[in-house]
């Protein structure tokens, strides 16, 4: 009961933040990339076949800041330490847009030596495990009530937050189950 509850103030905490206001710095160019809605990339009977039960209710965000836009929905299910929160961040448009990749290269393969010194001792949870054959680079980070799986494609990455009890083996192959299907509406 404790690690459910725990579950769902992180994703509630993740839902919050994805609330604030994006940032105006619009320009006017017509090659400015297209906002992709989260919460439209899975449906309610594709997340039933794979945590089996039906959605209650989404709840979707967007927020630009730092040159990328992150879209997210939170896909509530009847018992909330089932929910889903999928994460899509893409380029945002405007003078300080930055590719996604150079995010993803900085979070996934960043200064590993800093990280062995400093951070290591901090970490509480073991570091991701690289995941071959989805997306361009995919990893999974395995958490004690869920887990979530991170997938570069293209110069778009989602990070797929899928909760429950269980073997993180089966939490696995309810991720990468999801995340093909949301790949596949990329």
């Amino acid at each position: 009961m404790r690690g459910s509850l725990i579950f769902l103030v992180s994703c509630l905490l993740s839902v919050i933040a994805g609330c604030s206001k994006p940032e105006t710095d619009r320009s006017p160019t017509s090659n400015a990339p297209k906002l992709i809605d989260a919460c439209s990339l899975l449906t309610s009977q594709e997340i039933e076949g794979i945590q089996g039960a039906p959605i209650k209710d989404n709840k979707p965000s967007a927020n630009s800041q730092g040159g990328l836009t992150v879209s997210q929905c939170y896909f509530l299910l009847p018992i909330a330490a089932d929910s889903i929160v999928l994460t899509v961040t893409q380029k945002a448009d405007g003078s300080n847009s930055r590719d996604p990749k150079d995010s993803w290269e900085g979070i996934f393969h960043g200064d590993k030596e800093a990280e062995s010194e400093g951070e290591e001792k901090e970490r509480k949870s073991p570091p991701p495990e690289k995941i071959a054959s989805l997306g361009d680079e995919a990893f999974w980070a395995p958490r004690r009530f869920g887990g979530t799986i991170y997938v570069l494609h293209g110069n778009v990455y989602i990070s797929l937050s899928v909760g429950g009890t269980g073997e993180q083996a089966t939490k696995l192959k309810k991720s990468k189950a999801l995340a093909e299907i949301v790949l596949k509406r990329l």
